[in-house]
C-alpha cells in the first residue's frame, strides 16, 4: 500500500441558474491516487455542490464549502454523478474516505462523514 496523494488543484467557475446557485462546474483537471495506487479524476465540465452536509449540521463538519474535505468532496460529487459499471458506491465512498484523510480531516469527522454518505447517500442504479 503505498501513501495516498493528490495532484491538482481544484479550479471552478460558479454557475448561475434560478434556485440556489451553488454549483460549480471544474475549469481544470485534479487527480487524486489512493493507497492501491487507483487513479481518480475530475476534469472540466465536471460540476458539484460541494459536501451535501445538512445546514443543521454545518456548525459541526462546516458549510458546503468550508473544511479539508473540499477536495475529497469534488470526487465524491464527480463519481456519484457519473455512476460509471466500473465503479460501486461503496468504491466512491471509501474514496471519500480515504481522500479527506489524505487531506487531513481527522479520524472522528471523516469516519462520520463517511458513514452519513453511506447511511444518507442516493442509491446507484449501477452496483451498490
Amino acid at each position: 500500500m503505498s501513501k495516498p496523494y493528490f495532484i491538482g488543484e481544484v479550479r471552478t467557475e460558479w454557475l448561475e441558474h434560478e434556485g440556489r446557485d451553488r454549483e460549480m462546474r471544474l475549469i481544470d483537471f485534479i487527480f487524486f491516487y489512493d493507497g492501491q495506487e487507483v487513479l481518480w479524476y475530475a476534469g472540466p465540465g465536471d460540476i458539484f455542490d460541494g459536501a451535501s452536509i445538512p445546514k443543521p449540521l454545518w456548525t459541526l463538519f462546516g458549510s458546503p464549502f468550508v473544511g479539508d474535505y473540499r477536495r475529497a468532496a469534488v470526487f465524491h460529487d464527480t463519481y456519484y454523478a457519473q455512476q460509471l459499471a466500473h465503479d460501486t458506491r461503496k468504491q466512491v465512498d471509501q474514496m471519500f474516505l480515504e481522500a479527506m484523510r489524505c487531506d487531513g480531516v481527522g479520524k472522528i469527522k471523516s469516519r462520520l462523514m463517511y458513514a452519513a454518505v453511506r447511511l444518507f447517500g442516493p442509491r446507484w442504479e449501477v452496483g451498490e
